[in-house]
């Protein structure tokens, strides 16, 4: 499974919003596939919908006065959206320790550690195997 950002525009004859959401497919035409399928009910309030058969893509609530648009699809990582959304909606800089991931903490905790241990004497070669298998350890699950 990969991972897709649907991006989006609300028309309602005064305003605009547009909104970001995460969808996750085998490829973008199941991407595209989900995200139609949703949006086309993005109203489940009974209210008068269609889809404009020129425009997949396009979908039209209580007679015309709200048109939604699906603008783009695009593969991105859970990371990459995360980092995207706190820059569009934050006010300011956030300082980087609200930033950090759980996991990331994580990996940072266990450099440390290998960092602290490097220092040992004459049984390196056996340290530096155990400290190695433990990072691998870490990143691996890091990943997941």
């Amino acid at each position: 499974m990969e991972l897709f950002e649907v991006t989006t525009t609300e028309h309602n004859g005064e305003q605009e919003y547009w909104g970001s959401h995460i969808v996750a497919a085998r490829d973008i035409d199941q991407a595209r596939k989900l995200a139609r399928k949703y949006f086309k009910n993005w109203y489940e309030d009974g209210c008068d919908k269609r889809a404009d058969p020129d425009d997949p893509d396009s979908f039209e609530f209580m007679g015309g006065r709200i048109l939604l648009t699906i603008d783009d699809i695009l593969e991105t990582t859970l990371e990459d959206w995360i980092d995207r959304q706190v820059g569009l909606h934050s006010i300011g800089r956030l300082p980087h320790t609200k930033l950090m991931c759980p996991r990331c903490k994580a990996l940072l905790n266990a450099c440390e550690h290998i960092r602290d241990c490097l220092d040992v004497g004459g049984e390196q070669s056996r340290q530096f195997a155990e400290e190695i298998a433990y990072l691998k350890k870490v990143i691996k699950d890091a990943r997941r």
